[in-house]
C-alpha cells in the first residue's frame, strides 16, 4: 500500500510540475507572438529578422505547451485509474 501511495504522490507531483511548465510555455509563447507583431511593424530588416526568430520560438513554445497538456491528460488518467474502485486491488 505504501508503494501505491508513493507512486500516486509521484504522479501527482509530475502532473503539477507539467502544468506549471505548460503555463510558462503558454505565457512565453504569447510574449513571443506579441514581439513578432511589434517587430514586423518596423521597416528595418534586422528587426524583421528578429521577428521571424520570435515567431519560430513562439511556435516551439506552443508545441511544448501542447506536449505538456497531453502528458497531463495521461497522468490524470493514471491517477483516476488508481482511485479505489477503479478496477485494481489494493492490499
Amino acid at each position: 500500500m505504501a508503494e501505491w501511495n508513493d507512486m500516486k504522490q509521484t504522479i501527482e507531483y509530475l502532473s503539477s510540475e507539467i502544468a506549471r511548465i505548460e503555463t510558462m510555455a503558454g505565457t512565453l509563447s504569447s510574449v513571443e507572438h506579441e514581439h513578432y507583431r511589434k517587430l514586423t511593424g518596423f521597416e528595418k530588416q534586422e528587426l524583421v529578422d528578429i521577428a521571424v526568430e520570435e515567431q519560430s520560438a513562439a511556435r516551439q513554445l506552443g508545441t511544448i505547451k501542447q506536449m505538456c497538456l497531453n502528458m497531463s491528460r495521461r497522468l490524470d488518467g493514471m491517477l483516476q485509474s488508481m482511485e479505489p474502485g477503479a478496477g485494481h486491488e489494493v492490499h
